[in-house]
């Protein structure tokens, strides 16, 4: 299997890097996706392929960039366009050789996110009756009081300066699934560690973080298994008593099923919220006239929040599958194809939102797509925000002169996931 695993990381080398240079002179010689100046900022290199068009023909990614507002907003809605990523062989046999015989995450084993109708329908339905708004809201005094304790842990070990990521952004929306899942506190720092590493999975021309994904997703399966048969507790039930206990007419998921969902939920809920932590106070120092604002006036947080949502999205990009042959917005996509869905350049289409480039927490509306659209959208995006409104409460609270560090921030090359994996601070009167 070693073999293979080396072949593929050839062919990736090779083929994909002729393929990108030709996409990126169709579409304007914007920068490589794993240049430092698009980690930086990609949203330049969005503008410049917008400005060929919101839908572009990809070679490298055997498909098509939709880059618009409307047009994502109508891919989202479309049954043409498939989650599944077994419904398209190219991609799923080059995944399977970069997981090296494992099973590739969230696809071998889907949760909701990765099927579509008439499988997926149901399922939803099922995880949802455990994602009940009643239980997220009843998270907020235990968020609250992790956010002080970690908060806490950060000065006592580096005073008042220290960085936001590793202190807080990302343990405590893993700490805080974690708890949702019953899990016992001195096992909940595994579920970082997993949720991480899965990540990995969406990055095909990186067979090593692929192959690292799995082997987290697995290793993860092994470690919940057992947590499947406990009795139920006493009390308000925690995430997998509730899942496993949701039936709808006769139908309920299987262990399995609660198992990928479990993952799912996982990754989702925590790489998208430590990115919006992340994202939203470093937009914030950047923009100090909007950061004395919101101190000024409060009320601006849930409006500051979708704000940050549309300017500095977690999500960049996702994935579809052409299922069929047809005709969107004039292009013809062919079956099998790939669409990659910039979810970030929507956000800033000029054609739908006013002056995109300026951020602005009391723009009204805030026209987003950030949790996505559609029978996919995000089941966690409830749970986000009140973490984020938490979170920047208590830092604004905490905190009356927040700078950013003089090293500054370091951003992830996750071309999918946006955000620092170090946002440093001076939080010194």
């Amino acid at each position: 299997m070693s073999g293979l695993f080396n072949l593929g990381k050839q062919v990736f080398a090779g083929g994909l890097w002729g393929l990108r240079r030709f996409d990126r002179w169709r579409a304007g010689n914007p920068p490589m996706r794993s240049s430092a100046a698009y980690q930086f900022d990609p949203y330049p290199s969005f503008a410049q392929m917008q400005s060929r068009g919101n839908i572009l023909r990809s070679y490298a990614n055997q498909g098509w960039l939709v880059l618009g507002y409307d047009e994502v907003q109508a891919l989202l809605l479309d049954k043409r366009f498939s989650t599944d990523a077994r419904n398209n062989r190219f991609f799923y046999n080059l995944a399977r050789i970069a997981c090296a015989g494992l099973p590739v995450p969230m696809v071998d084993k889907p949760g909701l996110l990765n099927l579509d109708p008439p499988q997926h329908t149901p399922v939803r339905k099922l995880v949802t009756q455990g994602l009940v708004k009643k239980f997220i809201t009843a998270q907020t005094e235990f968020i609250s009081e992790l956010a002080d304790v970690l908060l806490d842990q950060a000065e006592a070990g580096s005073g008042t300066n220290f960085d936001f990521v590793s202190k807080l952004a990302q343990p405590l929306p893993a700490l805080v699934i974690a708890k949702m899942m019953g899990v016992e506190e001195q096992h909940r720092g595994k579920f970082q560690q997993w949720s991480e590493a899965i990540m990995g999975a969406m990055m095909i021309d990186q067979p090593e973080l692929m192959r690292d994904a799995a082997q987290a997703a697995e290793d993860m399966r092994t470690y919940m298994r057992p947590l499947l048969n406990r009795p139920a507790q006493s009390g308000q039930a925690n995430l997998i008593e509730l899942l496993l206990q949701a039936e709808e007419h006769n139908h309920a998921l299987s262990r399995e099923e609660v198992l990928s969902n479990c993952i799912l939920l996982l990754t989702a809920g925590h790489e998208t919220t430590t990115r919006l932590l992340a994202n939203g106070l470093l937009t914030l120092l950047r923009h100090p006239e909007q950061l004395e604002l919101l101190r000024q006036r409060p009320e601006l947080m849930d409006g500051f929040i979708e704000e940050v949502l549309r300017y500095e999205p977690p999500i960049q990009v996702t994935l579809r599958f052409v299922r069929e042959d047809l005709i969107f917005f004039g292009k013809k996509f062919k079956r099998n194809q790939v669409a990659l869905v910039y979810i970030a350049a929507a956000n800033r289409d000029p054609k739908k939102i006013e002056n995109p480039e300026v951020f602005d927490i009391l723009r009204e509306p805030v026209r987003h797509v950030s949790f996505g659209h559609g029978i996919h959208q995000c089941l966690g995006m409830s749970l986000a925000r009140l973490e984020a409104k938490i979170v920047f409460e208590k830092m604004l609270q905490r905190y009356s002169n927040l700078k950013l560090g003089r090293d500054g921030e370091i951003w992830g090359m996750n071309p999918f996931f946006r955000g620092p994996n170090r946002l440093p601070l001076e939080t010194r009167p």
